[in-house]
């Protein structure tokens, strides 16, 4: 015990050593640490972010003066439709006046993939047996092609969905009260919603596969009964091997709801950032929209003539697809450090009433000392990204080509969930994104089971609490509905399904931030103080729970020996 305890302080003097050294504001370690102690951090990649946002302006804005949404409704000459064209003398076809003539008719449909070797003419109104699409198409409303049918589905559901739209949103409002109940729930009784959860997984699991073995046993066939049944015994092994793991994530569920309902600005704050990062993907679409219409006239084959890109033009689509995807990503680590920077404050400070403000001060000091760090971050999660991308469109066997996409998805789920962490430790400690992936990485490895259970295990509960308030939003849909019949009905399902499942996603990926931010600060809690001369700052519950594990070595004082090689 005197060599655990020696050891534990010559640990906790090298990180008091690590962590002041620049911080001025404390004599003592101080978590988060405070804003008059920080720096900026990574700067130089916020100014490769900015450099690229620059790089990109002249591409946009030289694409987007070749480009004109109208191209959608044009004949297969080049003319808009609706519109005086401009005369081009080496096709005698083109300059036609459409200003009457504002519906475009395929004569003779191949299918709506491959509409510029169409067939097609600008007209007033439709021939018949063609329908008008929206002020826009005319089809002929007997096609055989299944993407022209879909297309006709589409916008007749979407008139129903018109005729209905008082139902609708008021079913979409339910599913964001079942979403708020359900984190209630989590909130009152974890222990009871996670055990549920896993409970009725494996339940249905098991119907399942007696299921397919009754229906495969007849054909002789047992290759998929088999790999379900091995399935449900892993996920059986799992839960039976890490039982005592599985109740460490219930008191950090318990914890991180604690969390969310005392500083209810938390989630007010994450709505705002909601908001705007759906304008900004709205901005990002619209402009993409309006690129992909890009090109100049061109005759691919006598009598068809469409607006094609250029090398100029298409490389300019995949770099604003490209730069979307690292805002967004960028967004997402800004948020991450704002909502890291608040939990733990509130999870180390003694009197954790009135926090309120904390998100504000949090998002703050995100903004002013860690952009760079969140570029970092971003970028790098926006590299693995295009790597996929490449190495999937390389290779064409099908088989092949999808054992590597699942290996990359497994290499980038890691890597994004190393990528938090490194958030987490830079909100706390403000140190700079690759020393706090270092640190946290270092701390992590320690504690391989723990953190395998909260990040997976508890992923998979989350991923069923959104499945479970989806179901409950299309049952109380069905009420909402009742009386209303229509071959469309379907649409209204699936645009609450979609919603209610957004929505629940949303709050429940704050959910895991905090979840992971919790658990960040027990392994730092643990490293600096012993219960005794130095108390825990963690709650009772968590205390409980490591005096009534900690001689079964669910955890213990091992947790960070490599910890302090930083």
């Amino acid at each position: 015990m005197g060599t655990c305890t020696s050891r534990l302080q010559d640990q906790l003097s090298m990180y008091e050593r690590l962590v002041s050294s620049d911080n001025s504001c404390h004599d003592r370690i101080e978590i988060p640490k405070c804003a008059q102690g920080r720096v900026r951090t990574d700067e130089k990649f916020l100014l490769a972010l900015k450099v690229a946002l620059l790089v990109l302006l002249p591409f946009v804005i030289y694409t987007l003066c070749y480009s004109d949404a109208d191209r959608s409704l044009s004949d297969q000459c080049g003319n808009i439709c609706g519109k005086k064209n401009i005369k081009y003398d080496q096709w005698e076809c083109t300059g036609k006046d459409y200003t009457n003539k504002k519906l475009l008719q395929l004569d003779d449909v191949n299918g709506l993939r491959d509409i510029s070797s169409t067939p097609r003419h600008c007209v007033s109104q439709c021939d018949p047996y063609y329908d008008e699409i929206v002020g826009a198409l005319c089809v002929n409303r007997y096609a055989e092609k299944a993407d022209v049918k879909i297309v006709l589905e589409f916008f007749e559901s979407w008139i129903f969905l018109q005729s209905v739209s008082w139902r609708l949103t008021f079913a979409c409002f339910l599913s964001v009260g079942v979403t708020l109940s359900v984190l209630y729930l989590f909130r009152v009784a974890a222990d009871n919603m996670v055990w549920n959860i896993l409970g009725g997984v494996v339940s249905l699991l098991f119907i399942f596969v007696i299921f397919l073995w009754i229906s495969c046993f007849k054909e002789d066939y047992v290759a998929v009964p088999l790999f379900f049944t091995i399935m449900l015994g892993v996920l059986l092994a799992v839960m039976k091997f890490l039982y005592k793991k599985i109740t460490l994530m219930v008191v950090i569920f318990k914890e991180a709801m604690k969390a969310i309902s005392a500083m209810p600005h938390l989630l007010r704050v994450i709505i705002v950032a909601f908001i705007v990062d759906l304008l900004v993907a709205s901005l990002f679409l619209t402009v993409l929209v309006y690129m992909y219409t890009a090109g100049t006239l061109t005759e691919i084959e006598h009598g068809f003539l469409v607006y094609k890109s250029n090398v100029v033009m298409s490389f300019s689509i995949y770099f604003t697809i490209l730069m979307a995807f690292w805002i967004n990503q960028f967004s997402a680590g800004i948020q991450c450090m704002a909502i890291a920077g608040a939990v733990s404050k509130w999870y180390f400070a003694k009197d954790k009433n009135n926090l309120n403000p904390s998100i504000i001060t949090s998002a703050y000091i995100a903004v002013k000392f860690h952009l760079g760090s969140a570029a970092f971050g971003s970028l790098v999660i926006s590299i693995v990204a295009i790597i996929q991308s490449i190495l999937s469109s390389v290779f064409k066997n099908s088989i092949l080509k999808n054992c590597l996409n699942l290996c990359l998805e497994v290499i980038e789920d890691i890597l994004q969930y190393l990528t938090t962490n490194a958030y987490i430790m830079t909100a706390m400690h403000g140190k700079p994104f690759f020393e706090s992936g270092k640190m946290g990485t270092k701390m992590l490895r320690q504690n391989v089971a723990n953190v395998f259970v909260l990040h997976y295990i508890g992923s998979f509960i989350i991923v069923m609490a959104c499945v479970l308030v989806m179901l409950i939003s299309l049952l109380l849909t069905y009420f909402v509905m009742m009386g209303v019949n229509s071959p469309h009905g379907w649409s209204v399902y699936a645009v609450v399904g979609i919603v209610s499942f957004i929505v629940s996603a949303v709050c429940f990926s704050i959910f895991q931030i905090v979840i992971d931010t919790i658990y960040l600060c027990f392994c730092e809690d643990k490293l600096l103080n012993d219960g005794i001369d130095r108390p825990y700052a963690m709650s009772r519950d968590l205390m409980e729970f490591i005096e009534n594990h900690k001689k079964r070595g669910l955890f213990g004082e091992r947790i960070t020996d490599t910890y302090m090689e930083i």
